[in-house]
Parts: C-alpha cells; sequence; structure tokens
C-alpha cells in the first residue's frame, strides 16, 4: 500500500534497496553512539518477517533518552546498503500506539495454530502406556497457566523455531520423529521418547521471554532451561503418590543428557538408548528448523550467506531447473 509520498508499507524480508518504508516494528538493540556531529542512534529493528539494521543520525530527545529495546515502534526511513547488508536510515521515529499495530506484525508466529498443536500434544501424551509417566504429563497439562505458556513459548533466541509457539511445535516434532525412529528398534522404551521429546525444552518457558523480543532471563542464563526442566519434574513426581524412583531417575536423565554434550549444555551425556534417540532427534528437528527459516529466507533456491553457526554455505538448488 503506498502512501504518504510514496512511502511503502511491506515486511522486512522483501526490502530492497531504495524502498522508502513506513511500519511498525520492535526494537531488537538500541545504542547511542558518538560521532563528528554529535549523537547518532544504532539500532536493530524487527517485525514477523525479519531483522533489519538501522541507523538514526539526526535523532530527537525521545531516541536519545526513552527509546528502549522491546518497544514497538513507527518508523519512516529509507533502505540503503552498509557493508553489504541491508540498513535502513530512519527519517522519523516514534512510540507506537496499542491500537495501530496487531503483535501478528511484530513478532513471528508458528504456522500451526494453537488449536493445531495442543491436538499433537495431546495425541502424543495419550500414546503413553505407563500410568505413572503419563501422570506425570498430565499433570503439567493440567495446570492451565503452564500449558498456556508452553503453547505459547519460543523454542529458541534466533538460530531454531524462535518464534510464537516454536517450543511446542518443536517439541511434538521431536517426540514424533523419535516414535518413527523406534519402529525400527523395538526394544526402545517409547514412553521414555514421548515424555522426554515433549519436556526436554520444558525449562525454556522460564529461560525466555517472549515480550515484543525473545532473550533470556535472569534464571535463564543463571540456570539454563535443562537444570530448570529437571527441577520441575523431580518436583511434581514428588506429588504423585508411589512414583518410582527409578523410573523418575530415567525421565531426568533423557532430559539433562538431551543436548549431547557436556560441552552443549547437558551436565551428562547419553547414556540410555531412548537418551541417544533423543538428542539425535532434538538435533535434526532444531538444524532443519533453522535450515528452512534460512531456506525460506533464501526464496528457496540458490546458495545462502555464510552459516556462521554450521560453518558452512547451504545449497538449495535452482530454480526451475529439473524440480530436484
Amino acid at each position: 500500500m503506498l502512501y504518504w509520498r510514496g512511502m511503502t508499507e511491506k515486511p522486512i524480508k522483501d526490502f530492497v534497496i531504495d524502498d522508502k518504508i513506513e511500519g511498525f516494528f520492535v526494537v531488537r538493540r538500541r545504542e547511542v553512539r558518538e560521532f563528528v556531529r554529535g549523537q547518532f542512534v544504532s539500532l536493530e529493528l524487527g517485525d514477523a518477517s525479519g531483522r533489519i539494521d538501522a541507523v538514526w543520525w539526526d535523532p530527537d530527545q525521545f531516541g536519545l533518552t526513552e527509546l528502549a529495546e522491546g518497544m514497538v515502534v513507527k518508523v519512516r526511513g529509507d533502505v540503503g546498503e552498509y557493508k553489504g547488508r541491508l540498513q535502513l536510515g530512519v527519517i522519523r521515529l516514534r512510540q507506537a500506539k496499542p491500537d495501530e499495530y496487531k503483535l501478528e506484525m511484530v513478532l513471528a508466529h508458528s504456522s500451526q495454530s494453537r488449536e493445531e498443536r495442543l491436538a499433537r500434544i495431546r495425541a502424543l501424551t495419550d500414546k503413553i502406556e505407563n500410568g505413572y509417566v503419563k501422570s506425570l504429563a498430565e499433570s503439567f497439562w493440567s495446570e492451565q497457566d503452564f500449558l498456556d505458556k508452553y503453547l505459547h513459548a519460543a523454542a529458541g533466541k534466533l538460530w531454531h523455531h524462535a518464534y510464537i509457539g516454536g517450543l511446542s511445535e518443536h517439541s511434538a516434532n521431536v517426540a514424533e520423529l523419535a516414535l518413527r525412529v523406534a519402529t525400527g528398534y523395538p526394544y526402545l522404551d517409547k514412553d521414555y521418547l514421548i515424555f522426554g521429546g515433549l519436556f526436554h525444552d520444558a525449562g525454556k518457558l522460564a529461560s525466555y521471554s517472549t515480550d515484543m523480543v525473545i532473550d533470556f532471563t535472569d534464571e535463564g542464563r543463571l540456570i539454563d532451561h535443562i537444570c530448570i526442566a529437571d527441577a520441575w519434574i523431580a518436583e511434581r513426581a514428588t506429588r504423585l503418590e508411589g512414583f518410582p524412583p527409578n523410573l523418575l531417575t530415567k525421565l531426568r536423565h533423557m532430559i539433562l543428557s538431551h543436548q549431547g554434550e557436556r560441552a552443549y549444555g547437558s551436565p551428562v551425556v547419553p547414556q540410555m538408548p531412548e537418551a541417544f534417540v533423543l538428542y539425535y532427534c532434538d538435533e535434526i528437528d532444531s538444524k532443519m528448523g533453522a535450515i528452512d527459516r534460512i531456506r525460506t529466507r533464501q526464496g528457496g533456491t540458490g546458495w545462502s550467506e555464510w552459516v556462521k553457526l554450521l560453518d558452512r554455505f547451504l545449497y538449495f538448488g535452482e530454480s526451475g531447473s529439473d524440480g530436484k
């Protein structure tokens, strides 16, 4: 939609050089810096489609003193390029009014509805055969506040499933993938796989905030999601009469070892067959989630930019070649 002297409203992912933009964005980063003419504001702005660096060379008093990370703002600016990356040059910026934008505009959401994700979680829980394990899982779902937060939470800050609803989507993916692996290995305990898939990242409810910017909480940085989830599971098991200590130890091992290596944050390494499966399924889904985000940003074809966390470029094929 064009308005106000040629300004265009479009998502960040569709920005091109020389676009004149007006829209609503969330402030992901804000720094006041010095240069020869005084002070300027360096920003990272985001919306539901992506992020872009921005610079405000002539900020007003609001920009210098009141503008804060996590704030939703209305911006006018020009899209340019700096060091090979798109950059938005801010002309005007003010705080947005609550009735001017919808949350879906500035925060990415799962493509699956809340109802779809909840149905997957319920179906997986129903597959648990051990009564103690099922009761432990259902003790979490029966608490509405926990369930609401679980369905709202993101699974990551930037890398994988880093959007509203990403945690429940990723968790269901991991549990379902683990069950598919188990069809080839009948000695695997499917209850451990389901429980581990659904709850391995549950601590992220407390370790990430998802107000307007997905970021670590103090608890997340100081304790981490693995230890948070372990503490929750151990405490809830004590509420269930007669819960077998050895069973609880195995369930806790699934959570504590799911990142595979101590260097990656796991207090222990996988030592049960089911823990190995959970670790590899978590790796597959987190990697595929991240790769799909890069692929989508790339338009589904060609070579990506250098992916630092994978230490490589990624290739997505050529448009219209032979469909392979």
